[in-house]
């Protein structure tokens, strides 16, 4: 578990938040599986060729890293 969801917490609410994200592993290990599903068809639907001939390519292409990488930043989260 990350330190980021402990931050500002009083104790007795850490460790309430503590066990909750122990006794979540299951839902927390399919949304990761999720997000990886929504990464991979992201990166899938950028590299049809179809896209090159864009004109806003370049946007299309940053959009898709800048949610490739919020969604890399919530799987790190989700993670112990």
């Amino acid at each position: 578990m990350k330190s980021t969801w402990l931050d500002g917490l009083e104790e007795d609410r850490k460790k309430e938040l503590r066990g909750d994200f122990i006794s979540s592993q299951l839902v927390r290990k399919r949304l990761t599986e999720i997000a990886h599903a929504k990464i991979e068809t992201v990166r899938a639907s950028v590299r049809k060729k179809e896209n090159y001939e864009v004109a806003h390519f370049p946007a299309l292409v940053g959009d898709s890293i800048g949610y490739e990488r919020a969604l890399m930043e919530i799987i790190s989260l989700l993670e112990s």
